[in-house]
């Protein structure tokens, strides 16, 4: 999924930490209020995450696609709208609606939980699923629980392996050219190929 966002993936982290911020914990009451509290009432005042709807729709509602680079707010629209066709944690529920239903479920509660999105490389153990999971902590620092939300991403560099299984891919020998291998001997880069 990474390579959606191609020469703009530069823009990864940054859209993480808009996400971050707006789903994050709270700050405080009055001129502090945001977060997850806020998002909270905002649901409750417009529905907007709903089961059965798309996530890249919510995300395009809540302009959490960047604002400084149309292209690459496209391509993460793009990004977040595949979830559908990639599996999840929970059998037979496909990653859009594996965090929509989350979401819903969350944001109802009494005490909503911070969520923390991030990304993880397809090639691990998590494999091409989305990855829902409750944390004692989102990140080190911020001793709170949190809901973390793991999506699969391969560099755009990465070779696309097809007609693997999951686990077999993520145990596929890397194949090195013999241009490598000679390089590796002798302490010199490879020539680049054109």
């Amino acid at each position: 999924m990474g390579r959606i966002m191609k020469e703009d993936d530069i823009f990864i982290s940054g859209l993480f930490d808009l996400m971050n911020l707006r789903f994050g914990p709270s700050q405080g009451p009055k001129e502090a209020f945001g977060g997850i509290e806020e998002m909270a009432e905002l649901q409750r005042e417009f529905q907007i995450f709903q089961r059965g709807r798309s996530l890249r729709d919510c995300v395009a509602v809540l302009n959490l696609g960047g604002f400084w680079n149309p292209r690459a707010r496209n391509r993460w629209l793009q990004l977040i709208g595949d979830l559908g066709a990639y599996e999840s944690d929970m059998p037979g529920v496909n990653g859009n609606d594996r965090i929509m239903d989350m979401m819903v479920e969350n944001l109802a509660s009494r005490r909503p939980l911070p969520v923390l999105f991030q990304a993880h490389d397809s090639r691990s153990e998590d494999g091409r699923r989305v990855i829902v999971r409750n944390a004692p902590t989102g990140r080190f620092y911020i001793e709170q629980n949190h809901i973390v939300v793991s999506i699969p991403m391969l560099p755009k560099t990465a070779p696309r392996i097809t007609g693997q299984s999951t686990s077999a891919a993520r145990k596929a020998p890397a194949r090195a050219s013999k241009a490598t291998k000679a390089a590796s001997k002798t302490g010199r880069k490879a020539p680049r190929r054109t």
